[in-house]
């Protein structure tokens, strides 16, 4: 007898050896379902497509775009999306596909949680598909993404720094909370010092602290000599890639300083794999 899997896309399989392995659907699959938001705007919409759920046992399709509002979440597009409470100013959520596995229906969904959001009735299945942060008016701040990619439409100076010292730093980000993700920033070092030079290196915090060098591992990823009377003082910046941890922070080292040496971090965005990887 035929054995027709639901949340499969309707694969048959004739062999009831190949139940167990046929209940899985494609392992952390996804494709499309791009978010988008004009920005200063309450509205954020998924596109249409397609994702492996969370315990890779369903197919969740999402077969037209579906906008989603700050409101509480009701199903359907342009109705709320709020998983529970009410949205707050200034804060990450995190986007979800979630399906209900009796009638089929596919919706999306937002939350605090960036691992267990609270389903409506009868959704049982749900997958995190990006993130969005809210401004200081509960609306969502505008970004571009592709793929994997999200870009801030306005990047954002997250440090700036005088007088670094050559300790190590956690620095804090404008990246999705609660999610571990590459950061894409600019940074690098201002200094108007007679008396030092040196460079800025960034690493993420679970791997060994080491010190910033001009000659020795890890070296540096930019660097601004001392000031001088002839070249004046030197600006150094330079487009680098992190991984931050679930609090969105990183470490900096800086090889020398003093009261003139300015370190400087702006966040244009992060890569966001989305349990893709898991």
């Amino acid at each position: 007898m035929p054995i027709i899997l639901d949340g499969t896309a309707g694969v048959t399989f004739n062999d009831t050896s190949q139940q167990a392995t046929a209940a899985l659907a494609p392992r952390s699959y996804l494709a499309g379902l791009t978010l988008s938001t004009a920005g200063a705007s309450a509205t954020m919409t998924t596109d249409a497509g397609q994702a492996t759920n969370s315990t890779n046992v369903a197919s969740m399709t999402l077969l037209a775009a579906t906008a989603k509002t700050t409101a509480a979440w009701v199903v359907g597009t342009t109705q709320g999306g709020l998983d529970t409470g009410t949205v707050a100013n200034s804060t990450w959520y995190h986007f979800y596909t979630i399906r209900r596995p009796d009638t089929g229906v596919v919706d999306v969904l937002f939350s605090l949680s960036a691992t267990a959001p609270t389903l409506p009735t009868g959704y049982t299945q749900f997958r995190r598909i990006g993130s969005g942060r809210t401004n200081g008016s509960g609306q969502w701040t505008s970004f571009i993404q592709v793929g994997d990619w999200f870009d801030w439409a306005t990047s954002v100076l997250d440090v700036d720094a005088a007088n670094p010292g050559t300790a190590a730093v956690t620095r804090t980000l404008s990246t999705p909370l609660g999610v571990r993700t590459i950061a894409r920033v600019n940074a690098g070092l201002q200094n108007l010092s007679s008396l030092v030079g040196g460079g800025l290196y960034l690493s993420a915090l679970d791997v060994t602290d080491e010190a910033a060098s001009l000659s020795v591992a890890p070296l540096w990823a930019s660097g601004a000599d001392a000031f001088n009377a002839n070249g004046g003082g030197r600006r150094t910046y330079t487009q680098q890639s992190v991984r931050t941890n679930t609090s969105s922070q990183v470490r900096s080292r800086v090889q020398s300083s003093d009261a003139n040496v300015i370190v400087r971090i702006a966040t244009l965005g992060w890569i966001d794999t989305r349990g893709r990887d898991l």
